[in-house]
């Protein structure tokens, strides 16, 4: 494999046989639910960013939607049941050395009990005033966050 033009950009490709390598980022998917002014968070038991807070979220798998792999990461790290509502936005993951996407979507609770599992050692309802700033695993985090205070401030 060598560096060359393919496609309009640089890419790996093999000299010999013409295969053009094509780097194709991870999808992701996270929900945003709020309910009584308040937002849900999960601190991360695994890296990056382990003991950050971040909203629930994990990688589409090959046979579902991203929307229904929201609904199941939410299922999974909180053992609550969601019905998942508008794309509120799609971003990039800042790790260059793994592209990816990531499909932020609304929520909504519609049964379960909040605990903490999978690969999260904690859920909690933040207040507006509680939220961590400080302590937040991704800046897409904090962008979803900061969207969903205009949104309920204008309320």
């Amino acid at each position: 494999m060598t560096q060359r033009e393919a496609f309009g950009r640089p890419r790996a490709a093999c000299n010999a046989c013409g295969f053009v390598h094509f780097r194709d980022p991870k999808v992701a998917a996270a929900v945003l639910l709020g309910d009584q002014g308040r937002v849900l968070l999960v601190r991360r038991a695994v890296d990056p960013r382990r003991g950050f807070w971040a909203l629930p979220a994990g990688f589409v798998e090959v046979d579902e939607l991203p929307d229904e792999a929201a609904a199941r990461e939410a299922l999974e790290e909180t053992g609550l049941h969601v019905a998942v509502g508008n794309l509120l936005r799609i971003r990039r993951t800042s790790n260059p050395d793994k592209p990816g996407l990531l499909l932020t979507y609304q929520g909504q609770v519609i049964g379960g009990a909040l605990q903490a599992s999978d690969d999260v050692s904690e859920a909690r309802w933040f207040s507006a005033q509680e939220i961590p700033w400080d302590d937040l695993a991704f800046e897409t985090t904090r962008e979803s966050l900061h969207d969903w205070l205009a949104a309920n401030s204008a309320q």
